[in-house]
């Protein structure tokens, strides 16, 4: 008799249907995903133990900081009194414009303002604020008295002490709705002359510089053209000239008198920077 040995079909090893084909490695009892797993970790901790951070040194720091607040002490000082020009100009911007509105609006409702106005130069500066009161909101009338506006000797642009308008018994005052301090001068006997007054603004009230060219500005009253910026162009009357009366390098009594037609055309005030301005020239430090 002779036996043969076939083996039975069901002994066959087969790879696992849960697991899968490759699910285990021929020569490890050990997953091949645990091994990945190692090798990742191995490698990582390497990395991190040979990698420096980048870090700025104390040294570093302060210098850095020295260097900003240089550049800040150099740059914020300008940009503050840059801010500050841009505002006295829309303002007295728009205190000319409330003023030259009254004037008109006076003018067509009350008749000529040569007409209003006699020898006695404190009658006139009461009439003329009569004449224009009703077309501008006030905040406050002073009339003749004195400490209702500010108190002092007021500066020219070489800091000369000028004149203390508070204690003047002639001009009125009054203050504008938006905190401009007002002061109104009449001539006597006014009718005879073309100029026949004027009319300064103190444009940030007490708060302000109170000097002429940088926050105290003068409007003059015309017999027959009202009322416009004193050192306009071409303007070679006394006192607006603009090249004596609103330069640095003038010696001249009242230097700032004639800067308000400056500001409000060239809207800047740059004759506060350079001396070598003129309406037929330059018209800002840059040019």
């Amino acid at each position: 008799l002779s036996w043969h040995l076939t083996p039975h079909p069901v002994a066959t090893l087969l790879p696992s249907p849960a697991r899968g084909e490759g699910a285990c490695s021929k020569n490890s009892g050990t997953p091949q995903s645990l091994l990945n797993v190692k090798n990742l970790t191995s490698y990582r901790l390497n990395v991190l133990t040979t990698l420096k951070k980048a870090a700025f040194t104390l040294a570093e720091v302060l210098i850095t900081l020295g260097v900003i607040g240089i550049v800040a002490a150099m740059t914020i000082p300008n940009l503050v009194q840059s801010y500050k020009e841009k505002v006295t100009v829309t303002k007295l911007k728009k205190t000319y414009a409330v003023l030259a509105n009254a004037f008109k609006m006076a003018e067509y409702e009350n008749g000529s303002l040569s007409d209003q106005f006699g020898d006695n130069a404190r009658t006139n500066a009461q009439k003329l604020y009569e004449y224009i009161a009703p077309y501008i909101k006030t905040s406050k009338v002073c009339g003749f008295n004195s400490g209702c506006l500010t108190s002092g000797y007021i500066k020219d642009l070489n800091g000369n002490e000028y004149c203390d308008y508070d204690n003047i018994q002639t001009e009125f005052k009054f203050v504008m709705a938006d905190g401009v301090d007002v002061w109104v001068y009449m001539k006597m006997g006014s009718t005879d002359d073309e100029y026949i007054g004027n009319i300064k603004v103190d444009i940030d009230g007490k708060a302000g510089e109170y000097t002429f060219g940088k926050d105290v500005f003068i409007f003059i009253i015309s017999k027959n053209h009202g009322i416009y910026p004193a050192g306009r162009a071409n303007d070679v009357s006394v006192g607006n000239e603009f090249d004596k009366y609103c330069n640095l390098s003038s010696k001249t009594d009242s230097n700032g008198d004639a800067c308000t037609a400056w500001v409000i055309i060239n809207e800047n005030m740059d004759y506060l920077h350079c001396d070598d301005l003129s309406w037929s020239g330059k018209h800002k430090c840059s040019d």
